[in-house]
């Protein structure tokens, strides 16, 4: 590949242009720092329908994009109804202050490059990565654009090309026990869905697979059929006679199309689950779905991107300016997208076990049982101790969440709290996220919990072991904590209480 040095390189380079390389960009760029995007022309899968959940709003928030996110008038995301198994409806409905939102996967993209850009990102449009390669420590990128070959350079790269998955093809491990294919298509109604309909996220489980629609508007939805394509009876139909096919094997989602007409035909595209042997080598991350990818059941899928690219960025930034931290922050990153892929495919286990018992069918049986192996073979690895979840501080650890509302159990029983310190608290040294960097910092371990944990809830556990034994009122030391940290809800606090004493972090003292 030709070189160009009289061409500054990137201090960063983002390869990909979706949630995840639009959030590495544009913390990059925040920071300081010299960084540009390479957005290819949007791919038929923009037409995608995203069902965004309010707890996205967070990491929104942390790279600035979400007023513009507000601002560009998606449709309301206020709820879900899941059919699942035998079980009856099961409604969530969202607080009218933290709705998600609702759109197609393009549509997003196009309003976090335009934030990249404001942010200081050089977003190279209509260019896509053909090939990379490494000189020393600067990367060489060939990329084919409307104007024909374009060559950049960069300090770091962050693969974030998504199924395509440019760098991370080569360490893919795909989950050869299921294939998945989506088939999807919109329809509009005129005057709308009723109001029970109109803007929640719908979920049913079928013998054969399970369907979801999503409302991009206040009449046209998109309704997507999750089918295995080596089981189902093909037949050689088109897309849209299959989708038809599957759909009326449901109860309700199919029912969407009464009084709908379609908009375009169907069209199908993978969705298979797999993810990486490693997500983060010298100069190089693999972030969001480049990474690894999740079940859609879930509908956190624009939040894990989001959240990839994030913390991509935070470790790009702390290799940048302390390169002493690289290794340290690359492992981090490592261990943490592990972690991810792990815990939502847990999350998915139970749906899937619980369809399998109804159904009994192969469609089932096979992913029930590939995602319990995922999650025993797992268990045996060590946890991530990130503090930055799905959000940017969430617990991540083995304890059981049964533990925890046991704990809470008993601290709303007692007339004083009397808490002390844990019998077996110590302390350890793990990178942590601070200020937008990786850095080591103290962690409080026990026997319950020995890789340490630092937040919970935001809650910094260093400060609540301190507080907590000098208040045997709940509320005044809720109030005593947010007057040396930043305030966190009552709700949080008692979660990240009741956590500290499930843990052993803190004990109740006997005497």
């Amino acid at each position: 590949m030709t070189q160009h040095p009289a061409i500054p390189p990137y201090d960063g380079l983002v390869l990909g242009g979706g949630p995840a390389g639009c959030a590495a960009a544009i913390l990059l760029a925040r920071r300081g720092h010299r960084v540009g995007l390479v957005r290819p022309l949007s791919p038929p899968a923009s037409a995608l329908a995203e069902s965004i959940p309010p707890s996205a709003r967070r990491v929104l928030e942390e790279l600035g994009a979400l007023g513009a996110v507000e601002d560009a008038g998606f449709h309301p995301n206020r709820g879900n109804s899941v059919w699942w198994g035998e079980q009856p409806l099961r409604r969530e409905t969202f607080a009218d202050d933290a709705m998600g939102f609702h759109t197609d996967r393009g549509s997003l993209e196009d309003v976090l490059a335009i934030v990249a850009e404001r942010a200081g990102v050089r977003v190279h449009g209509g260019v896509s990565a053909r090939a990379v390669e490494r000189a020393g420590d600067v990367w060489s990128v060939r990329g084919e654009g409307p104007g024909g070959t374009v060559h950049l350079r960069a300090r770091w790269l962050v693969d974030a090309t998504g199924r395509h998955g440019l760098l991370a093809r080569a360490d893919r491990e795909p989950d050869r026990t299921t294939t998945t294919l989506a088939i999807v298509r919109r329809w509009h109604r005129p005057g709308g869905w009723p109001d029970d309909e109109a803007h929640h996220t719908m979920v049913e489980s079928y013998a054969d697979g399970w369907a979801w629609s999503v409302p991009i508007s206040s009449d046209v939805r998109c309704v997507t059929a999750m089918i295995d394509q080596r089981h189902a009876d093909l037949g050689g139909a088109s897309p849209s006679d299959m989708l038809d096919r599957e759909l009326d094997k449901t109860r309700h989602v199919g029912r969407l199309r009464e009084g709908a007409e379609p908009r375009g035909d169907a069209w199908a595209c993978p969705a298979s689950l797999y993810t990486s042997r490693r997500f983060a080598r010298e100069g190089v991350l693999i972030a969001g779905d480049a990474g690894s990818f999740i079940d859609p059941l879930s509908s956190f899928g624009v939040k894990k991107a989001l959240s990839s690219g994030w913390l991509a960025g935070v470790v790009v930034h702390t290799a940048l300016v302390d390169p002493g931290m690289a290794v340290t922050a690359l492992d981090f990153f490592d261990r943490r997208e592990r972690e991810v892929y792990r815990r939502y495919r847990a999350i998915s286990a139970d749906f899937f076990a619980e369809a399998a018992e109804v159904y009994g069918t192969e469609y089932w049986i096979a992913r029930a049982e590939a995602a319990h192996q995922v999650e025993a073979t797992s268990a045996q690895s060590p946890r991530s101790d990130s503090n930055l979840d799905v959000d940017p501080d969430r617990l991540e650890t083995e304890i059981a969440e049964a533990d925890v509302r046991r704990a809470f159990e008993r601290i709303r029983a007692l007339p004083r709290l009397e808490a002390a310190r844990g019998s077996t608290l110590r302390t350890l040294e793990r990178p942590a996220i601070e200020g937008y960097r990786v850095k080591l910092q103290d962690h409080l371990a026990t026997d319950a919990c020995s890789g340490g944990v630092r937040f919970v809830r935001g809650v910094d556990l260093r400060q609540l072991v301190e507080i907590a034994p000098r208040h045997g009122d709940v509320p005044d030391g809720w109030a005593a904590y947010n007057g040396v940290a930043p305030p966190v809800t009552l709700p949080d606090y008692l979660t990240a209480l009741a956590t500290a004493f499930a843990v052993g972090v803190l004990e109740h003292d006997e005497a």
